[in-house]
């Protein structure tokens, strides 16, 4: 009796710099002093669909490995797998897709898949450039991707765009679901879980994927674009089942709670939070909110369920600068906020942009002045990068503010401002992030939170990371 092959799909992050490549966060890990690298979500869902219909999957982050083009080459030629997908990064777009030239000859069986934030704007241009693609998934990717592989007719799925015989076409989007009970669990044992650690524990962290969409469509991002501006929520016992999972099988009890904006309604986070509660799971979680979103109440049954960290788009110190980017918070609502957070016993995190249109160097300066203020458990200062599909994106190519360049994403500006040069806003960034964790009042405020030889030596590490940072 002979053996049967399962067919084989091959997941990938490409050869290029190191990433997170979730589609509303694309950023470069290596030269941020807080943000570790994150477990390949999106492609442990598809995986889990995948696994369902009887494949067997393959994952390799070829970034995280420092490994070349060659590498994969080999890999192809050994794996000869049926499906490729590859997560592409909107700001390594060319470094990502260079490498399907070179496999050109090993992939005449293989369907060739590509997902990202980018393909939601811009698919029939790249899919032109780059003639090895096959198909590019766009919205909400896994029912499209779960139609694909069961070799449906590529022009009765929605939510693609493909090529055959020379032609590109692109289907009609895929509708937003009213929730999103419809992601499986994640298929951990796609990846060595313990490469995706706490910053200050090294412990193992995984995402778990909670509500998608914003209803505030910010200047410079992606949320609203890409996951629409009614949040959808996950049901709070299948959170909690998949915790379970996480817990029961991999023995993980660190998690992100991945979501636009987790705190929007306050009834469904109490909710997940009871019945984290009662499950006597003993977790710890970090997520984000707004500073118009949150309330003490809630704040303190969130720590009572494990949460640890609250992180929060500050953005800006001028009221004037939130105002334009349209934030729709006030300095007032953070003051209140931050403070409340940390009663409840939560550390907090602040991300603040740099370089939008309207900075200029008083605008600059308030920022700095406000984040040591607040002086929030961590902070990390980023340059504007102007995402194609965001506002910023279309304001800059109208007025002029120069070539859009993702060289150093997030680290140095896309684009200058109208008053600001490049550099200096590189200057200032590169200055705020290394003066804000070596002031002598959060170096005392850190010394109180060390508990731990583990956490000792990580702040260690990180302060003389930083003292040796240029």
């Amino acid at each position: 009796m002979s053996e049967i092959v399962k067919q084989k799909i091959y997941f990938i992050y490409p050869p290029s710099p190191i990433m997170n490549r979730e589609d509303r966060c694309q950023q470069p890990t290596s030269d941020t002093v807080v943000i570790p690298p994150l477990p390949p979500v999106d492609m442990m869902s598809l995986s889990a669909i995948a696994k369902k219909r009887g494949y067997d999957t393959l994952f390799k982050d070829y970034s995280l490995k420092n490994e070349t083009v060659y590498d994969f080459l080999r890999d192809i030629r050994v794996y000869k797998p049926d499906f490729l997908v590859i997560n592409i990064a909107s700001t390594t777009l060319e470094k990502d897709l260079s490498i399907l030239a070179h496999a050109r000859d090993l992939l005449d069986d293989t369907v060739v898949i590509v997902k990202g934030a980018i393909f939601n704007f811009n698919a029939y241009s790249i899919l032109q450039k780059y003639p090895e693609i096959d198909v590019a998934l766009r919205g909400e990717i896994e029912e499209a991707f779960d139609e694909i592989i069961q070799y449906n007719d590529f022009k009765e799925i929605k939510g693609i765009t493909y090529q055959i015989n020379n032609r590109i076409i692109t289907t009609p989007d895929r509708e937003l679901k009213d929730n999103i009970d419809h992601l499986p669990f994640l298929d951990r044992d796609l990846i060595d879980n313990s490469l995706y650690q706490r910053p200050d524990t090294k412990k193992a962290q995984t995402i778990i994927k909670v509500s998608k969409g914003c209803p505030n469509h910010c200047f410079f991002c992606l949320a609203s674009p890409l996951n629409g501006k009614i949040v959808r929520y996950r049901s709070p016992q299948l959170i909690v089942d998949e915790i379970k999972e996480c817990v029961a099988r991999y023995n993980i009890r660190n998690f992100i709670f991945w979501s636009d904006i987790f705190n929007l309604n306050n009834e469904w986070v109490q909710k997940l939070c009871r019945l984290i509660i009662d499950s006597d799971l003993k977790i710890s979680f970090s997520t984000n909110t707004r500073a118009d979103t949150v309330d003490f109440e809630t704040l303190k049954l969130m720590k009572k369920a494990g949460c640890g960290l609250i992180s929060m788009g500050v953005e800006s110190g001028s009221q004037e600068m939130l105002n334009k980017m349209g934030k729709k918070i006030t300095l007032k609502q953070i003051r209140e906020t931050v403070p409340m957070v940390e009663k409840a016993g939560i550390q907090t995190y602040a991300y603040y942009v740099l370089g939008l249109p309207w900075e200029t160097k008083e605008t600059i300066k308030e920022t700095f002045k406000f984040a040591k203020e607040l002086n929030t458990h961590y902070a990390s200062f980023y340059t504007a990068t102007a995402m194609i599909g965001t506002k910023f994106y279309e304001y800059v190519n109208k007025n002029r503010l120069g070539d859009i360049s993702y060289e150093k994403p997030y680290v140095f500006p896309s684009v200058r401002s109208y008053e600001l040069t490049s550099q200096e806003i590189y200057n200032y960034n590169k200055k705020f992030n290394k003066e804000y964790y070596l002031r002598p009042r959060y170096i005392l405020k850190m010394a109180q939170e060390i508990n731990s030889i583990t956490k000792f030596k990580t702040y260690y590490d990180t302060f003389i990371k930083l003292l040796k940072k240029q």
